[in-house]
């Protein structure tokens, strides 16, 4: 692999895994641990809004998402770039949003994340967040 050491590899696979623990915290409703994945001034600018302060983001992603049984977050095209103690990861996100009645999503968004990680002394962790929206389907009620 060139251009790329050991160090720069480690690096890649924690910053992906720390992305894939966002999108298990939001499927499975563990708000609480999504402490672990943000800088405390962490700036995050979604669908649902701008919030400054970690504390402000998820009890954003909590409203969001608490109402919904059945959430699903895939990842795709996950591009990780990493500058030393800074790194960049571009991913596209689809996010079903449904219920246990039903196996039919209620809604289903698709967005480009772009966000910035930090190497801090606990891990990398995630410093900006922006999810630019792509598509966005509402199933209608009856439908279900």
């Amino acid at each position: 692999m060139t251009g790329f050491d050991l160090q720069t590899l480690a690096d890649r696979a924690e910053i992906g895994d720390l992305f894939t623990k966002l999108g298990r915290c939001l499927d499975e409703h563990r708000f609480d641990e999504m402490h672990e994945l943000f800088t405390e001034d962490v700036v995050g600018t979604t669908p649902g809004g701008t919030q400054q302060g970690r504390d402000a983001l998820i009890a954003q992603a909590r409203r969001n998402h608490e109402d919904f049984d059945r959430l699903t977050h895939q990842f795709t095209s996950v591009l990780v770039e990493v500058d030393g103690d800074a790194a960049s990861i571009r991913a596209y996100v689809t996010g079903l949003f449904g219920h246990q009645s039903s196996p039919i999503p209620e809604r289903v968004l698709v967005g480009l994340y772009r966000n910035k990680v930090v190497r801090t002394a606990d891990g990398w962790r995630i410093s900006e967040l922006t999810v630019q929206p792509r598509f966005r389907v509402e199933t209608p009620v009856n439908a279900q």
